[in-house]
């Protein structure tokens, strides 16, 4: 597979064909490493990016090492301020044209049977505005930068090695340039944030492992999210994926993070064990594990990263700042945060004022966001016992009521005005 690549899609398949054969991409070309910067990582964080360097004048590759655009990934909320920063890309439409159409939540209990509803727009409600399937999300991301960078799948930094006028990068396929600046948005797991930032990086465990994939669609599955919490701490949510598919995201408590699991077969037998017994949403889910595909497994951590940048690196997205995806927000900072790097980039003559100016801004929503998350609240939406079910349904069903609904439930003029209060945007132009 060549270098550079461009992603077709056909339906909900994606396909990698060569730079020559399609007018999207761009040919690479060879400039001075001013004004050209590599960005590592083709998901969410990376292309918003890209959209606003390329806006101010930078050219920008993006080196993603999967082979090609990847159509996986759980159902994303576009939640509080990362909703005016897709406005401002002008694709609110689009998403809104591939949303789940999910209408709102539904706890139940192991015998399936409702016990409280929490519609769209409702106080405590899972569902948001933009509910849309990461995969699509990215799509949209990647048709929206095509045309304006070079996109390099199956491409990864190897070495980084920094010069007074820029940064000497080094690729898998032995391939050496220069560039002015790096920007990692590789994910939790990001191997060139451990070549530059090691001691640097930890990870909060929150007490609870994580697993999220996909299951066939029945018919039963009406537009609604399905929240279920099972003994000894395991919450299962199923959510509308699209026309054959189901989400599914499923959390179980685990005090220590000592589940060594080498492979998807070993998971897959400790989900199981985490599934049997817990009703009957949990039994369809465990009889469809062996064919469930895009599977992620591991524990629920944040990253927290001391400092953001060294040099001419700088972290964005979940490579800095992952919140879990427990907590919904990961795109909201992914959004904000590339937005805000790029008019630092462009507002600074000194990439090290424009580094330390994003992180300045960004850092207090980061924290805000993984702070309301934390092992003791995790313990607490994880029921373990009958009698803690019981209580938790209880509180459902007072959070559901009309007089909760009534008193909290935000309206229009509300909701915008916190999504406006959540972040105050800095003026780029």
């Amino acid at each position: 597979m060549e270098r550079s690549q461009a992603v077709i899609r056909e339906g909900s398949a994606f396909y990698a064909v060569p730079v020559s054969q399609c007018s999207m991409m761009i040919e690479r070309n060879t400039v001075k490493a001013q004004k050209k910067i590599l960005i590592c990582g083709a998901g969410i964080a990376g292309p918003v990016c890209a959209y606003w360097l390329h806006q101010y004048g930078y050219e920008v590759v993006i080196a993603e090492k999967a082979l090609i655009l990847r159509d996986g990934g759980q159902n994303v909320d576009i939640k509080g301020a990362g909703q005016p920063v897709i406005r401002m890309m002008g694709l609110a439409d689009r998403i809104e044209a591939r949303n789940t159409l999910e209408q709102g939540q539904r706890y139940v209990d192991a015998a399936g049977k409702v016990v409280a509803v929490f519609p769209k727009g409702a106080f405590a409600t899972l569902t948001n505005d933009f509910e849309i399937l990461r995969g699509d999300f990215a799509q949209i991301l990647f048709e929206a930068t095509a045309n304006t960078c070079d996109y390099r799948f199956g491409t990864f930094v190897t070495a980084l090695e920094e010069k007074a006028d820029g940064m000497v990068v080094t690729f898998n396929d032995g391939g050496v340039e220069d560039f002015e600046l790096v920007i990692c948005a590789e994910g939790v797991g990001s191997s060139t944030r451990k070549m530059m930032l090691p001691e640097q990086t930890s990870f909060r465990y929150l007490g609870a492992y994580m697993s999220f994939f996909k299951i066939s669609k029945k018919p039963e599955d009406d537009g609604w999210a399905y929240s279920v919490n099972g003994v000894d701490g395991t919450f299962i949510t199923l959510r509308p994926g699209n026309d054959k598919e189901t989400t599914v995201l499923m959390t179980f408590l685990k005090k220590k993070q000592d589940i060594a699991c080498e492979n998807r077969d070993g998971a897959k037998t400790v989900l199981r064990a985490a599934l049997k017994g817990r009703g009957i949403i949990a039994d369809r889910i465990s009889a469809e594990l062996d064919t469930v595909r895009d599977f992620y497994f591991g524990p629920m951590s944040q990253v927290r990263v001391s400092r953001w940048s060294k040099g001419r690196f700088v972290l964005l997205g979940d490579a800095a700042y992952c919140p879990t995806a427990f907590t919904g927000e990961g795109t909201a900072l992914a959004l904000v945060g590339a937005y805000v790097l790029a008019g630092e980039i462009k507002r600074n003559a000194q990439y090290a004022e424009a580094f330390s100016t994003y992180e300045v801004l960004v850092r207090p929503y980061v924290h805000a966001s993984q702070n309301r998350i934390n092992p003791v609240l995790v313990r607490l939406l994880h029921a373990r016992s009958r009698i803690a079910i019981s209580l938790t349904h209880m509180i459902q069903k007072i959070l559901a009521s009309n007089s909760i609904q009534k008193h909290f439930r935000p309206g229009t003029v509300k909701r915008e005005k916190k999504i406006t209060e959540d972040f105050v945007f800095p003026n780029y132009t």
